[in-house]
């Protein structure tokens, strides 16, 4: 039953860390792309809900094999960057949403890699 719960809370931690990352680079790059303060706290309140879409999406995505997955993350990702891009109106620089987007493609990716497993020595010392 102890493994089970470190399953759970690594798969929690993993999608809480997802839409931290969202949160953080979506204020970042509409920042560093010229939008004003209150425009860089809308555009990353625009772009919660469509995260949230994608770690669902995601999840139905997990048990299709990787040639299927691959091409419908990207369907996923080019959707929300075009639905963030008609929502958002004349304020939004398409330069965040895009670079928005390719970034969480490599958040993605990077989620997906094989994680090694931490082995203890007898001492009780991390190999």
């Amino acid at each position: 039953m102890h493994a089970r719960s470190e399953q759970m809370a690594d798969y929690i931690a993993d999608r809480l860390e997802f839409i931290t990352f969202l949160a953080c680079c979506s204020a970042l790059l509409a920042l560093l792309t010229g939008m004003s303060g209150q425009q860089a706290l809308a555009f990353t309140a625009l772009n919660l809900p469509f995260g949230l879409g994608i770690l669902l999406a995601m999840a139905l995505l997990a048990p299709l094999p990787a040639y299927w997955r691959l091409p419908g993350i990207t369907l996923l990702l080019a959707a929300g960057a075009l639905m963030t891009m008609q929502l958002g109106g004349e304020w939004l620089n398409p330069l965040a949403i895009w670079s928005l987007y390719a970034l969480l493609g490599l958040e993605i990716i990077w989620q997906a890699r094989p994680k090694a497993a931490l082995a203890a020595d007898g001492r009780g010392q991390l190999r």
